[in-house]
């Protein structure tokens, strides 16, 4: 079972990138060592427990104070930090862990948190992740960002861009381009884009992006996947009349076509 841990106050040491890179190339066995802050600890302790399965060692620390001492007492694999730590916000938390170490950085997101996330990408973070957490995404993501001597988690090097027709998704660095512009998207435009893609060709049913991108069951009258839809034409150039990537199915929901798109 992964180890659920507290800290105490020590110094923060420095931190060599180049130190790190060759502790982490020479591990190549052994649990992937996690620091994660959170400070709610039901969820923590949930987290530990689910991932017990899956060859992680978790630490926690319930606030970013807590967790900058830990980024270089302990040097983990990966850090997952909440979107609103206590005591350190969140784009300080990343700018200094990042000075110190290039290991990845992780953003558990939920609702409200679009700005903070945005901010703390362009800080220096990794990617970001649905919180509530979802076991197997988070897993699959944990172990996928730690890189080998090669770039890769095998030493090869690997790719997290979803791509189709003229439309190309950038998971980690959570960007989407269109005929190769970067286009600034939401966290939830963001996550219906994702959706679309990992399902293009498809009818997606409007119940399946709300589930996927709210986590909850679709309210019986609610016109928000609709309003974010149009938002995401306008900035995709399509439109509802003559669309060139969402197609709207009357009664069902929405086809992602990149056919045409090209």
């Amino acid at each position: 079972m992964p180890a659920l841990t507290t800290s105490a106050s020590v110094p923060f040491p420095g931190t060599p990138v180049e130190d790190e890179l060759v502790e982490r190339s020479e591990r190549s066995e052994g649990p992937l060592r996690v620091l994660l802050v959170e400070p709610e600890s039901e969820q923590s302790h949930q987290l530990v427990l689910s991932l017990s399965g899956h060859d992680v060692d978790i630490t926690v620390c319930v606030d970013g104070a807590e967790a900058l001492l830990r980024v270089g007492m302990m040097r983990p694999d990966t850090l997952v930090t909440s979107a609103t730590p206590p005591e350190v916000d969140l784009e300080t938390l990343v700018r200094v862990t990042r000075r110190a170490t290039d290991i990845p950085i992780l953003i558990g997101v939920g609702p409200g948190d679009s700005q903070r996330a945005m901010r703390a990408l362009a800080a220096g973070a990794t990617a970001c992740v649905n919180r509530p957490y979802r076991i197997p995404e988070l897993a699959a993501l944990l172990r996928g960002s730690l890189p080998g001597p090669d770039g890769g988690p095998d030493g090869t090097v690997s790719s997290t861009a979803l791509r189709s027709g003229a439309l190309e998704l950038d998971a980690l660095g959570h960007r989407l381009f269109v005929d190769g512009n970067p286009v600034n998207l939401a966290l939830r435009e963001f996550g219906i884009m994702d959706f679309l893609l990992r399902h293009s060709g498809r009818v997606v049913s409007r119940e399946e992006l709300w589930t996927e991108v709210w986590h909850k069951p679709l309210p019986p009258v609610n016109n928000t996947i609709a309003v974010h839809i149009r938002r995401l034409r306008h900035k995709l150039g399509d439109s509802e009349a003559q669309p060139r990537f969402i197609h709207t199915v009357r009664g069902i929901g929405y086809r992602l076509d990149t056919a045409n798109g090209s």
